[in-house]
């Protein structure tokens, strides 16, 4: 039978981490990479602080007047390329960090035996 090994090593909890849409989105992530529940719950943990950094606020609170109505509208479509570019880098930048979690959880395991 296998040996169950506690990872992460200090600190770490087997719980579900609070949900978030970030949190979410990462867990899609893991389980579309075919990751066990026990794995994705514990890579979810240790990137909590990761989370809590991309997990903002990037709304952009702007006044509409009668006076700027038709500059607001025409700066909409560069806003828009700019919101997409910056899922485009975050999205990425996600998927390298997933990437670099899975891969340290498979080195750590590996050590532990």
């Amino acid at each position: 039978m296998p040996t169950l090994i506690p990872f992460p090593a200090e600190g770490g909890s087997t719980r579900e981490p609070q949900s978030s849409p970030m949190t979410d989105m990462i867990r899609e992530e893991l389980n579309q990479l075919s990751s066990n529940d026990y794995m994705v719950n514990c890579i979810l943990e240790r990137m909590k602080p990761f989370i809590a950094t991309l997990d903002c606020d990037l709304s952009l609170d702007m006044e509409i007047t009668a006076e700027n109505e038709a500059g607001v509208m025409q700066v909409i479509p560069s806003i828009q390329d700019l919101q997409s570019r910056f899922d485009g880098i975050i999205s990425e930048i996600i998927s390298e960090r997933i990437l670099h979690e899975i891969h340290l959880f498979h080195i750590e395991r590996a050590t532990k035996f």
